[in-house]
């Protein structure tokens, strides 16, 4: 269960990744809400998208890691 979880952590970070470097400020003003701190963060990155696509360039490589990470102990798993 915990692998599954895992590789859905993962998968949820490649999405968020592609999107985010597909329309960064779209994408960070969709998630504008919350506490002042967030809203702040949020607008930041709306205003520097080459900022913001940075960012979501390394989300989405951690979700790649994370999820190949995942399905690598799977196989193994598969091969006993």
């Amino acid at each position: 269960m915990k692998t599954r979880l895992l590789e859905l952590a993962g998968l949820i970070l490649i999405g968020d990744g592609l999107m985010g470097l597909l329309r960064p400020r779209r994408h960070s003003l969709l998630w504008h809400v919350g506490p002042q701190l967030a809203k702040a963060a949020t607008e930041e990155l709306a205003e520097h998208p080459q900022t913001a696509r940075a960012i979501y360039a390394a989300e989405l490589v951690a979700g790649i890691v994370l999820a190949s990470i995942q399905l690598s102990d799977h196989d193994e798993l598969d091969a006993l």
